[in-house]
């Protein structure tokens, strides 16, 4: 039960078996590589043992809001616009049923001599700056390509994408045996396309001039740099027309007509424009062109906007350029980045862009800067600001927090932008502590000094500044609020100053924290208990058995056999790290922590992940993450402010 204890037997579910095979599907890697990853992960590659210990998943969700329907009677008044609604980002994890968590037994060990490393082995980072010198040690180029294919692209997680990033900017090349045949695709490509469906158009860019030959046979690679500097903004028209010269689909050609229209080359957009009626008569792009080349804009109801239709990400530049507008109804909810392209779109209306900017930023296409922008240009009617706390009672969708923002601009009473500020942060979906939504409230709270008239808001806004990594101000909000809340408000800061400092060793902290956050907790709340208990000891606090025990009741530490994930990828993570393949070991915790990423996932399967990035040397990576995780759970067994 203690720390040195052996590492639990893999769990399943949340990650399903099959799940590289539906991403080596979706992206692009090439129907030979399905047969091969089924047959890699039969194998299990069980090599050794595992790391630590982990605990139990995370209960039920604990609702800890006030009801949302509940609402304050109030005079009647002119009418505010309908709330454009949009499904909450990212969605709730609802694990599926366990199986029986068995590895396969391992295949044997056989030795191939190698050729030549992978000619696609150049990066952006080398050395302590990357992943090491050698990042892609004891992994083969097919295995690797699987792997990067399966990568996820839409997590809310902040850590995540960074680490990601980072992994696919890295030098380095992977083993290739003797006589390998070439792969369906190239890994310089897969790496260009991840960065770009990543959302850093610039990185996938850059790496491209140092892989000059990666895009030249690859379109699918080279489509999603260019949808990628499209929904940016920040397309370079030359560069993307000479990228696609090789490839004869018609997209090329539609984005040929968008850099005359875009450059006021009006004669070019004319020709272009006569090439496209004669080819793609039922495309919504054609008339959306016709408004480029000066007809009338056409109904954008008209316009086909589905998430997967064929260059969205164009139609979506082309429908900004020519000043057409995307009706709230119509937004492509499951394209993220299409979003982000909606929420730039200045003919759309600024709630639908308050909406779509909001659901793009939870997954890291807009920063909270941009956020916020989008936030002021909301309308407010009547005296709406004034309302706003009754308001958010009713809704507490984007419109809501755009008018907080506006509200906290127009205040000048102190006490009053003390209660809008700590509205601001009452409003945050916990999972999006992390990333920009979190950001764009902080930033409402720098407005905010930590004195005792903004006592009650302390430990809230301690939890905001942690959650996002600026560590010096949520100390001197932790502090207040330890100088004058009660036991019961503050005790649950201590595991997440815990992680997210390093700082804290001390058992006695450990005790006293525990005996406040047990104090009457039913099981729900022993659940969370247990997890942060797997977190902490992540990122190497002691956990005593004596802890474990009155934490579970006599149970002990978990199994972690409800954690959720593929038993397979569990066990490789384990084996990559103990065998300290670098590489291997952050793509597979990158896969495993998926789009849903840490503060969404059941503690465990984090805490796993961050036990093994921090065996392989990448501790501050290891304790983000767990504090990303923490943050979305660190809170009191009852609270008004979630």
């Amino acid at each position: 039960m203690s720390a040195s204890r052996a590492e639990p037997r893999p769990s399943a579910g949340n990650v399903r078996p099959g799940v590289l095979q539906k991403h080596a599907r979706s992206q692009g890697a090439g129907r030979a590589t399905v047969p091969l990853l089924a047959g890699l992960l039969a194998a299990g590659w069980s090599m050794a043992a595992g790391a630590q210990a982990a605990a139990q998943a995370l209960g039920p969700p604990v609702r800890l809001t006030p009801d949302a329907a509940v609402e304050t009677p109030v005079r009647p008044r002119p009418s505010a616009p309908a709330p454009v609604v949009v499904p909450a980002y990212p969605p709730a994890v609802t694990p599926p049923p366990a199986v029986s968590p068995v590895v396969a037994r391992p295949a044997p060990v056989v030795r191939e001599p190698l050729g030549a490393p992978d000619p696609d082995g150049a990066g952006l980072f080398d050395g302590l700056q990357g992943l090491g010198g050698d990042p892609w040690r004891g992994i083969g180029r097919a295995e690797l390509l699987l792997l990067i294919a399966a990568l996820p692209v839409d997590t809310p997680s902040p850590t995540v994408k960074a680490l990601e990033r980072r992994l696919l900017l890295s030098a380095g090349s992977p083993a290739v045996a003797t006589g390998e045949a070439p792969p369906p695709r190239r890994l310089g490509a897969l790496r260009i396309e991840k960065l770009a469906r990543l959302g850093d158009p610039a990185g996938a860019a850059e790496l491209a001039g140092r892989l000059p030959a990666a895009l030249a046979a690859d379109e699918p690679a080279a489509r999603a740099l260019t949808d990628a500097e499209l929904v940016r903004g920040g397309l370079d028209c030359p560069h993307a027309l000479a990228r696609g010269k090789s490839f004869a689909s018609a997209y090329w050609a539609k984005l040929g007509l968008f850099c005359r229209a875009r450059a006021g080359d009006r004669a070019g957009t004319d020709e272009a424009l006569a090439v496209l009626r004669d080819s793609r008569r039922s495309d919504p792009f054609l008339p959306v062109a016709e408004a480029l080349a000066g007809a009338a804009p056409p109904p954008a109801r008209s316009l086909s906007l589905q998430a997967d239709a064929d260059g969205l990400a164009l139609l979506l530049a082309a429908m900004r350029i020519a000043r057409i507008g995307v009706p709230p109804d119509r937004l492509p909810l499951e394209s993220l980045p299409a979003l982000a392209a909606i929420a730039t779109n200045p003919a759309t209306d600024p709630t639908t862009r308050a909406a779509a900017g909001e659901r793009a930023a939870a997954a890291l296409f807009l920063d909270a800067r941009q956020l916020q922008d989008l936030y002021a240009q909301v309308p407010a009617v009547g005296d709406e600001l004034l309302r706003v706390r009754d308001i958010a009672r009713r809704d507490r969708g984007a419109r809501t927090r755009a008018l907080v923002h506006q509200a906290m601009a127009a205040a000048m009473d102190g006490r009053r932008r003390v209660a809008l500020a700590a509205l601001a942060v009452e409003l945050v979906d916990p999972r999006l502590r992390a990333g920009p939504v979190g950001g764009a409230a902080a930033g409402l709270l720098d407005g905010v000094s930590p004195t005792g008239d903004a006592a009650a808001l302390s430990p809230a806004a301690a939890r905001l500044y942690y959650a996002q990594g600026r560590l010096d101000q949520a100390r001197r909000w932790h502090d207040l609020a330890l100088r004058s809340g009660r036991s019961a408000d503050t005790a649950w800061l201590w595991p997440l100053a815990a992680v997210a400092t390093g700082q804290s060793r001390d058992p006695a902290a450990l005790t006293a924290w525990l005996d406040e956050a047990l104090r009457g907790a039913d099981t729900p709340a022993r659940n969370r208990v247990a997890g942060q208990l797997a977190l902490l000891q992540a990122t190497g606090v002691a956990i005593p058995d004596e802890a474990w025990m009155t934490a579970t009741d006599g149970a002990g530490p978990p199994s972690g056999s409800e954690a959720g994930v593929d038993p397979a990828l569990w066990q490789r993570l384990g084996d990559a790290a103990a065998g300290g393949r670098i590489g291997e070991t952050v793509a597979v915790a990158l896969i495993l922590l998926g789009e849903a990423g840490p503060a969404t996932l059941p503690p465990v399967v984090t805490a796993r992940v961050a036990a093994n990035l921090k065996a392989v040397g990448l501790e501050p990576d290891a304790r983000a993450l767990v504090r990303e995780a923490m943050a979305a759970i660190a809170g009191p067994a009852t609270s008004t402010t979630e």
